[in-house]
């Protein structure tokens, strides 16, 4: 009874540690940002631009950056105050989401060039 014990408790951490592995290395691929389009709302997407300008909001922790590629524009929302500038190349990961019509990305992670 406690062998089964010990192979269930292995069993089970290997495949929490497995599965771990395979979110990251099975992500959203890099997408152009031309490319977001209605059929692509609430799916996780990972984009990649420059950043051209970020409105903060004072009175909460939320923050707007709009990023540009070569082919489009786009607006990043985040729940979090972040430290950027204009002109920085970040790669967005985060769920495609529309507001007032347009479509944005809602962060989930966001990392410098």
């Amino acid at each position: 009874m406690e062998n089964l014990f010990k192979i269930s408790l292995i069993i089970s951490l290997t495949g929490i540690f497995l599965l771990l592995i395979l979110s990251n290395i099975l992500g959203p691929k890099l997408i152009s940002i031309e490319k977001i389009r209605n059929e692509f709302i609430d799916q996780k997407v990972k984009v990649q631009g420059e950043i051209f300008n970020i409105r903060t909001y004072e009175d909460s922790d939320f923050q707007v950056i709009s990023i540009k590629d070569n082919k489009g524009k786009v607006d990043i929302t985040t729940d979090k105050i972040l430290n950027l500038t204009n002109n920085q190349e970040i790669i967005v990961v985060g769920r495609i989401q529309e507001y007032k019509e347009f479509l944005q990305i809602r962060a989930d992670k966001v990392y410098l060039e």
